[in-house]
């Protein structure tokens, strides 16, 4: 997705060519680590954009269903990007294992929240992977949104962030200064008969010209095969987005 707006106001940064609401991949650890990306970066090596690498499209009115083959991201600055659990993408293998087949499900509106953003996505590894980080709703948005504030699901009260607070089991939320427009990430649990099952992170951090804010999961020893997670964002006020976290993390 390139471009969310509401109330005439741009949600999602447009600096860089991966800068869109997209799924991000990171797979294994260290030297061995590779990302990959939904949206592609100019360093992946193909140069072919998502909509080039598009396999699948189904969309009605407020939703769409896509199959996307993932881009590996090629070697970059370092100063380019936060500190991330992949140090050394320059030492990927010459010939890697084909990117993660990603099947995603974005649809507007939820019973009740009519300003979230539902994000339902498949990763598909071609292989297993001893550490996987997923983002099925990764976020550039613009620096203007540059009050971060934290989400407090037992009180459901907010306490600001200090820049670059990393990742986070609690919601966090990117907001204008005066509150006017905000953008949360949120995603559930799991099941308390699934205690082991992986547990949502947040994390914001700053970047050049925009704000990363992104709803992840991680996993060790995953195993090929498909991985599914669901994330929602969150669009409007700061009292919107506060009010609809609070609606979503009250026990029934």
């Amino acid at each position: 997705m390139d471009t969310l707006t509401w109330d005439g106001v741009t949600f999602l940064a447009d600096t860089e060519p991966g800068d869109a609401l997209q799924a991000r991949a990171e797979i294994g650890s260290g030297a061995a680590c590779r990302r990959a990306s939904e949206a592609g970066t100019p360093q992946d090596g193909s140069g072919a954009p998502a909509a080039r690498r598009l396999r699948a499209l189904r969309a009605g009115r407020s939703w769409a269903e896509t199959e996307t083959r993932m881009a590996w991201d090629g070697p970059t600055d370092p100063a380019d990007e936060p500190p991330a659990d992949c140090p050394t993408a320059s030492a990927s293998p010459a010939i890697p294992a084909p990117a993660p087949l990603l099947r995603k499900r974005v649809a507007l509106g939820l019973p009740g929240l009519g300003n979230a953003v539902e994000v339902q996505a498949s990763f598909n590894l071609t292989e297993p992977a001893a550490a996987l980080r997923l983002e099925p709703l990764a976020a550039a948005v613009p620096a203007e949104f540059s009050a971060a504030w934290r989400f407090d699901p037992s009180t459901g009260g907010l306490a600001p962030l200090g820049p670059g607070a990393g990742e986070r089991p609690d919601p966090v939320i990117l907001a204008t200064p005066e509150g006017s427009h905000a953008l949360a990430v949120w995603a559930p649990g799991p099941p308390e008969q699934e205690p082991d099952a992986p547990r949502p992170g947040f994390a914001v951090a700053p970047e050049a010209g925009a704000n990363r804010l992104s709803c992840r999961f991680r996993l060790a020893n995953a195993a090929a095969g498909a991985h599914d997670f669901a994330c929602y964002a969150l669009v409007g006020t700061l009292a919107d987005v506060r009010a609809a976290l609070r609606s979503l993390t009250t026990p029934p």
